[in-house]
């Protein structure tokens, strides 16, 4: 599930992924991690566009489809001791969190591998009719859940919007949006997109 896109899907997907990356390294981030990495579509293009990358997922086909391609993945989560050794300037999540329990606990294990300054990218569905049809799904999210997600994990928020308000180049975070956008019944979207900083003067 979730392995494969095509069309104007697959292309918007290229597109937004596209531009985060290089939204991080205009931060200065040199290294990713890609948490939740699927097949690598994330890493892939970050070879394309020249920023080391590295994936952990705890799906053994996901892996697997990822390794295939020549790219470098982990199988396991936050926890596991290969992530360790390695350092990273910011970490993406895509699609993740919302299938996360507890997703503060797992995130605040993936804050303490960023340096001061490195950077986190989450993108997570809000609520939606088609939200609970995938049985793996354990919580939506809403623009005020995703500032107060940052405020608890001790990041500062650079930008809360939507996916789709992202790829045009404008802020748009009122809830408003995706009780609209959700009403409509072809699905258009009302993902969201959050970018948050670990402060510079972070002691740990």
């Amino acid at each position: 599930m979730y392995l494969e896109y095509s069309g104007i899907f697959g292309r918007i997907r290229r597109r937004y992924f596209t531009k985060v990356i290089q939204q991080l390294q205009q931060h200065g981030c040199r290294r990713l991690l890609d948490y939740g990495c699927g097949p690598g579509d994330v890493i892939q293009l970050c070879q394309d566009l020249g920023l080391p990358a590295v994936g952990i997922d705890n799906s053994t086909r996901s892996v697997e489809l990822a390794k295939r391609r020549g790219l470098q993945v982990l199988l396991g989560d936050a926890s596991a001791p290969a992530l360790r050794e390695e350092k990273f300037d910011a970490i993406f999540l895509q699609s993740v969190i919302e299938h996360i329990p507890d997703a503060t606990a797992e995130l605040s294990k993936l804050v303490a591998m960023l340096p001061p300054g490195g950077l986190l990218v989450l993108s997570a569905p809000t609520p939606c009719a088609d939200f609970w049809n995938d049985p793996t799904h354990v919580r939506p999210f809403t623009p005020r859940s995703f500032r107060i997600l940052g405020e608890l994990l001790g990041m500062e928020a650079i930008e809360i919007n939507y996916v789709f308000s992202y790829l045009l180049g404008v802020r748009l975070e009122s809830a408003l949006w995706y009780k609209m956008i959700n009403l409509v019944p072809a699905p258009l979207g009302s993902n969201l997109v959050g970018v948050y900083r670990k402060p510079a003067d972070e002691r740990s």
